[in-house]
C-alpha cells in the first residue's frame, strides 16, 4: 500500500473523531475503500463511543443536573462531575486521534485498562522495602517529586510523577484565573487520590498507577508541538510529510543536538562558582560575568527565569498581573534539582524563550551590520564623487 493512500486512510480515521456526532455516517460507507477498512471502523467505532460519552455527560449532569442540590464550596456537585469527565474524555479522545495518526488502532477499553493495579519493586532488587514504599509516597507531592526523580529513574514511578505534574500545573493554572473555589475542589480529590493510593500501598503492597502517555512530559511535549507546527506548515506549503516522519526526524535532531551539547560542554572549564546557585533567581546574575564553561546551558535557564521574574514582579507592581503568576515559577526553578548533573539540560518551553532573543538578537545584528555596509557604500560613493 503506497504512502498516498495509507495517508488518506490515516486522515479519515482522524476525520471520525472531528466528526462529532455524525461519526457514525462513515460506517454507511460502502464503496469507498478508503473509508470501508478495518483502520477507519475501528477509530470510527472509539470515536462514537467518545461522542456518546460527551452527550451523556452533558445531559446527565448538565441538563437533567444530577447531583445539582449537593454543594461543595459553593459549586453544585453536578457541575463538578461534569467537568472531571469532560477532562477524561478529552485525554481519551486525544490519544484516540494520535493512535491514528500514528497508524494504530485504538480501543477505548484497552486505553482505560491502562489503570491498574501493579506491584512495586523500585530499585529492581525484587524486593519491595519500605524505602521503595518512601519513594513511591514522596513521588505523590507536588514539588517534593523533583528530588525522587532525580534519584530513581524508574518507569513506575515515572507514571506517578507525569500525573502529579499533570494536577499540580492544572490546580495552578485554575489558581492563577481566580477560580479558588474549584481548586480547593481539584486539590480535595488529588488529596483523596493520594491518601486512596497510601493506604492500599502500605496495606496490600499494591498501587493504583495512571499509565499516562510519554508525552505528558514536558520535554516530549514541547518537541511534539514543534512537529504538528511543521506538520500544518508542510501541508500549507504543498510539502506534506507524515506525522510520523516529522516525528522521528524531529527526536533524532533533538538526540543530535544533545550529542552536540555534550561534546562541546565538557570540553569547557568547570565552574568556579557553586552550581548550586545558578537557579536561585536575581542571584544568578553573577553568572553572566562567567565565560562559557560547562554549566552554560543551565546559566541560560536560570537567565531567562530571573528574567521571568523580574517581568512578573514589575507588572504586579503596575498592576497588570497577580502575584499568584510566581507560582508557575516554581516549576522550572524546582527542576534543577534533578537536571543540574545534565549538561545539556534544555529547559523546555524556558529554554525556548532564550533561543527567541538570541535570533531576534542577531537579526538585529545583521541589520545593523548591513545599513552599516551601505553606509560605507554612500561614503565610498562621494569620495569617488568629488
Amino acid at each position: 500500500m503506497s504512502e498516498n493512500i495509507n495517508q488518506k486512510i490515516i486522515n479519515n480515521a482522524v476525520s471520525a473523531y472531528l466528526m462529532l456526532f455524525i461519526s457514525w455516517m462513515l460506517l454507511l460507507n460502502k464503496t469507498n475503500p478508503y473509508i470501508n477498512n478495518d483502520f477507519v471502523k475501528n477509530h470510527t467505532k472509539s470515536s462514537i463511543v467518545i461522542h456518546l460519552m460527551i452527550i451523556l455527560n452533558t445531559l446527565i449532569f448538565l441538563f437533567y443536573k444530577l447531583f445539582w442540590n449537593i454543594v461543595i464550596v459553593d459549586i453544585s456537585l453536578n457541575i463538578i462531575i461534569a467537568n472531571i469527565i469532560f477532562f477524561l474524555i478529552w485525554i481519551v479522545f486525544i490519544n484516540g486521534i494520535y493512535n491514528a495518526i500514528s497508524w494504530k488502532e485504538f480501543k477505548i477499553w484497552n486505553f482505560i485498562q491502562k489503570t491498574k493495579w501493579i506491584n512495586l519493586d523500585i530499585n529492581n532488587d525484587n524486593n519491595f522495602d519500605e524505602k521503595d514504599k518512601l519513594n513511591v509516597l514522596l513521588s505523590h507531592i507536588p514539588f517534593v517529586w523533583f528530588i525522587v526523580w532525580a534519584k530513581i529513574n524508574n518507569k513506575k514511578v515515572e507514571n506517578i510523577i507525569k500525573l502529579n505534574l499533570l494536577i499540580s500545573v492544572i490546580i495552578c493554572l485554575i489558581y492563577i484565573f481566580w477560580y479558588d473555589n474549584i481548586t480547593s475542589i481539584f486539590i480535595l480529590f488529588y488529596i483523596i487520590f493520594i491518601v486512596f493510593s497510601w493506604v492500599d500501598l502500605y496495606s496490600r503492597d499494591e498501587l493504583i498507577s495512571i499509565e499516562l502517555p510519554y508525552y505528558f512530559l514536558p520535554k516530549w511535549k514541547i518537541i511534539l508541538q514543534k512537529v504538528l507546527f511543521k506538520y500544518f506548515l508542510n501541508y500549507f506549503k504543498w510539502d506534506f510529510k507524515k506525522f510520523e516522519d516529522l516525528k522521528n526526524e524531529q527526536f533524532n535532531k533533538a538526540e543530535e543536538l544533545k550529542n552536540q551539547d555534550l561534546k562541546y560542554l565538557e570540553k569547557n572549564q568547570d565552574l568556579k562558582l557553586n552550581k548550586n546557585m545558578i537557579y536561585i533567581p536575581i542571584l544568578n546574575f553573577i553568572f553572566l560575568l562567567q565565560k562559557e564553561n560547562k554549566y552554560s546551558i543551565h546559566i541560560r535557564n536560570g537567565i531567562v527565569i530571573s528574567i521571568l521574574l523580574i517581568i512578573i514582579l514589575v507588572l504586579n507592581f503596575a498592576l497588570i498581573l497577580s502575584s499568584k503568576w510566581l507560582i508557575l515559577l516554581i516549576f522550572p526553578i524546582c527542576f534543577w534539582l534533578w537536571k543540574l548533573n545534565d549538561l545539556s539540560y534544555r529547559m523546555p518551553y524556558i529554554y525556548e524563550l532564550y533561543r527567541f532573543y538570541k535570533y531576534i538578537s542577531n537579526l538585529f545584528s545583521k541589520s545593523k551590520k548591513q545599513i552599516q555596509e551601505k553606509k560605507n557604500e554612500v561614503v565610498e560613493l562621494n569620495l569617488k564623487v568629488k
